[in-house]
């Protein structure tokens, strides 16, 4: 007998309802490592949805407080560490950039996507800065001159973005594959002309350190996109417990996108990262288009043109098709904890078509 697919969705999450599942000891998250990270409480705690869901008491009304575990790894290998982790089985979810997200589902590391971040949900405003007696006055001055990045990242592909909108491609520059304090060293040093990076470069222009040229801000394509995967070994052990993280998360994303909350999350958010004024300024513009967790067409054309820069920029050897693009996506949680929530319809839900529109502004 044929059951439509929706329906089989909520047939599933209900059995899993009735079937109660033993949640494991422990969950480990991949989050991505940074110098910013403070410790709250004698141990790292980072600014995203795990750590707000921690702090908001999300993890244990749904578990208990006879629940699981709740750790956070973060590595200062950012994205590639957690491609990494995640086929060692070293962690149960990853969360950090789409680009790496691409390199490694592309190589079949065994995971899934099942919450996504739009660009302006991931919040990742990225600049580029010169020395103060540096002599461009625009991004199309530093032609032939080395930019240093981590290669291979969202930092990366933005850079990149960056560099089409101002006439520019990567080949008429020299990238310095150079991350966190070793880029600063470098660009302190003169050995490189500029540096790419996010609020940190800002603290050092305040402190008459460099000059920032220019930012991603108003370039949305710029910011890039971002996902959170869980390892299939640890979705099929625990499907109902992978679902319960989700509608955590999910849980953390909207109390993040309610303006009333404005002040309490960038309070969260100083505490654990910069001071007071830059979260303020990065946090710019309305909560609710930061958070977006949606797994929607803006998405998928995202993922698409993620791969295809990847292949274009030689971080992956094959091109990907669409269809095996779409197949990392695993949906039916994130709508699931959706409806169960109410928010089915609190975030806009983008099309394939607005991404491209976003791809042609500058």
């Amino acid at each position: 007998m044929f059951i439509p697919r929706l329906l089989l969705v909520v047939s599933l999450f209900a059995v899993a309802r009735v079937v109660a599942e033993e949640p494991p000891p422990v969950i480990r998250f991949g989050e991505v490592g940074s110098t910013s990270i403070k410790t709250v409480g004698g141990r790292p705690s980072g600014t995203g949805l795990v750590s707000l869901a921690l702090e908001l008491g999300y993890f244990e009304e749904e578990f208990g407080k006879n629940g699981p575990k709740i750790e956070q790894i973060f590595m200062s290998g950012t994205g590639p560490a957690q491609n990494e982790a995640l086929a060692q089985g070293a962690i149960d979810f990853g969360r950090y950039g789409g680009i790496p997200n691409v390199i490694g589902l592309s190589s079949k590391i065994p995971a899934k996507i099942i919450l996504a971040s739009h660009a302006v949900a991931s919040g990742s405003n990225y600049y580029i800065a010169v020395q103060k007696d540096a002599p461009f006055k625009t991004v199309a001055d530093l032609k032939g001159r080395r930019i240093t990045v981590q290669v291979g990242t969202n930092p990366y592909q933005s850079l990149n973005y960056l560099l089409e909108a101002r006439g520019l491609t990567e080949k008429d520059v020299k990238i310095v594959n150079l991350q966190g304090n070793e880029a600063l060293v470098a660009f302190k040093a003169r050995a490189v002309d500029a540096v790419f990076g996010g609020t940190n470069l800002l603290i050092l222009r305040d402190k008459g350190e460099l000059r920032i040229l220019e930012d991603t801000k108003l370039n949305r394509r710029s910011q890039g996109s971002s996902g959170t995967l869980v390892a299939d070994k640890f979705s099929k052990a625990y499907p109902q417990t992978t679902y319960r993280v989700v509608k955590v998360l999910i849980k953390a994303a909207h109390w993040a996108s309610e303006e009333p909350n404005r002040d309490a999350l960038l309070k969260f958010v100083s505490e654990r990262s910069f001071a007071w004024d830059y979260v303020k300024h990065d946090y710019d513009g309305p909560l609710k288009d930061r958070q977006n967790v949606l797994i929607d067409g803006w998405v998928h054309a995202a993922f698409k043109d993620n791969a295809r820069f990847a292949v274009e920029h030689r971080l992956i050897r094959k091109p990907v098709p669409d269809e095996v693009v779409l197949s990392w996506f695993e949906p039916k949680y994130v709508e699931a904890a959706l409806r169960d929530l109410g928010l089915a319809d609190y975030w806009p839900r983008e099309s394939a078509e607005s991404y491209l529109a976003d791809t042609r502004a500058k």
